[in-house]
């Protein structure tokens, strides 16, 4: 079991994390979700030794060793993929007859296994991901920590990584993993947001998909910008967001009738009345919403400084932020990086990062 107690850490005048209290039991599949600067890094530094917090405590009763892959690649590019799994057995005093053939069954189980003579440095991103997922689970932990290891990956290499988590998961291994990628992070069991350095929510998807507090419509149109445009003013919307080929609107605190009536009313004449429906939300809605509020009353919704979130298409003079201030503000960063995941993720110890 991972606890951490009013966990904090400060840089500086920097706070990376803000009285963070979470707890992670044995045999859980974490997902910690957050933009870039969230402070997930330094969770994990903290969790595996190699930072002191600034202020509260965390214990990792339960679990006799961890191994740990960072964001960045840590293995030796100029020694071969055998090389480095055993030099890592040296440095961790594996007795070689043991090592070498656990070695052997790791690589055969990340796909790895007719390329031990090939270069670390010669490797592509997935397979990197790969072999550093291998040189982890080469001491037999009992926990696994991951640092966004899927970033900057293929979607096929992100599908044969996450199937392999569940597999190790299934088999009793604890993973706490981090990452910015909505469709990995709703397969985990339980789900944390952290955003600048504050834990948001914590709960399973269903639980925090139960909390979100807001009327949520999807419309379906080809001209989603007119919608946008004709939504952008009327009481009781407060958020159009593109979805794919869909939108969604999302209500705001005050609205008292049905979201979806006012909608229709709204796009009478521009969008039929079967294209507008009421929806459950994705975890990227609660993820912005949570974010927003985060963000402070310059950027919340019902500022008098709102923009609309787009003045006009990608690339127009008119382009708005979505709100008013810098050209990409926290939600707006929140959006993007949720969006960020090219493809989809099946259900289901090492060095540093920054």
């Amino acid at each position: 079991m991972i606890a951490a107690r009013s966990l904090t850490r400060r840089f500086d005048k920097t706070v990376a994390l803000n009285d963070v209290t979470l707890t992670i039991e044995t045999g859980e599949m974490f997902a910690l979700i957050g933009p870039d600067g969230a402070g997930k890094t330094t969770f994990f530094r903290i969790v595996t030794g190699l930072l002191q917090p600034t202020s509260g405590a965390l214990t990792t009763d339960g679990h006799r060793s961890f191994g740990f892959v960072p964001q960045r690649f840590g293995m030796y590019p100029d020694l071969s993929i055998d090389e480095n799994l055993a030099l890592r057995a040296k440095l961790y005093d594996l007795d070689a007859r043991k090592a070498r053939p656990r070695a052997a069954e790791l690589l055969h189980r990340v796909g790895l296994g007719r390329f031990g003579a090939r270069l670390a440095g010669n490797l592509s991103g997935g397979m990197k991901q790969k072999l550093a997922l291998a040189a982890a689970l080469l001491t037999a932990p009992d926990l696994l920590l991951l640092d966004e290891p899927t970033t900057g990956v293929d979607p096929m290499s992100r599908r044969e990584f996450w199937m392999m988590l569940h597999q190790l998961h299934h088999e009793g291994l604890t993973i706490v993993v981090s990452t910015p990628y909505m469709d990995e992070a709703e397969y985990a069991t339980r789900l944390g947001f952290l955003h600048e350095g504050r834990l948001l929510d914590v709960g399973t998807r269903t639980e925090i998909l139960d909390r979100y507090p807001r009327p949520l419509v999807e419309v379906r149109s080809a001209n989603r910008f007119a919608v946008r445009a004709k939504l952008a003013d009327v009481p009781g919307v407060d958020d159009v967001s593109l979805f794919g080929t869909v939108l969604h609107v999302r209500g705001s605190e005050s609205c008292g009738t049905s979201l979806a009536d006012v909608v229709r009313r709204a796009l009478d004449g521009l969008v039929a009345s079967d294209a507008v429906k009421t929806i459950r939300p994705s975890l990227e809605d609660v993820f912005v919403l949570q974010g927003e509020s985060a963000c402070g009353p310059s950027e919340a919704p019902g500022s008098p400084t709102r923009q609309p979130r787009w003045g006009g298409p990608p690339g127009s003079p008119t382009r708005q932020p979505r709100w008013g201030g810098p050209p990409e503000g926290s939600a707006a960063k929140l959006r993007r990086q949720a969006r960020a995941s090219g493809g989809g993720a099946p259900r289901a110890q090492e060095g540093d990062a920054a």
